[in-house]
């Protein structure tokens, strides 16, 4: 069992030389979401496995698009999907090779970081998970 919570760990986090990933919620964000969140993080992840670096874009035209990135030997990631936003809060999903990885992050009250957590399930059976801490750039 650990060695397979360690794969997964490993096959979720990282995206080194994988392209950005985009995405926008459909139909746009809820009203209760907070302008605040818009901005570029950068900081570390840490996991049941490996930990690494973590960079997240979220911006807001029309609408809020989220662009995600980790360093990591895995397999491309797909497309970020569920974006959704309550007040100081945002989530969204994206599979990364076979794996189902939903992140969930709250800004801070000073509005200088987003920290969050990640989960990963295969088959609807949680398989590994860690947490995250972004700060603005």
């Amino acid at each position: 069992m650990r060695t397979i919570i360690a794969a997964a760990a490993i096959a979720i986090l990282g995206a080194a030389a994988a392209p950005a990933v985009h995405a926008q919620a459909a139909g746009g964000a809820p009203a209760a979401a907070n302008a605040k969140l818009a901005g570029n993080w950068e900081g570390n992840y840490t996991t049941d496995g490996p930990s690494g670096t973590m960079t997240v874009n979220l911006t807001k035209a029309a609408e809020w698009k989220l662009v995600n990135s980790m360093t990591g030997d895995v397999p491309p990631a797909g497309e970020v999907r569920d974006l959704t936003f309550d007040g100081d809060k945002v989530s969204w999903k994206q599979s990364i090779g076979e794996y189902e990885v939903t992140f969930k992050a709250q800004l801070s009250a000073d509005g200088a970081q987003l920290a969050g957590t990640l989960e990963a399930t295969q088959g609807g059976s949680y398989v590994g998970g860690g947490s995250f801490t972004l700060a603005r750039k």
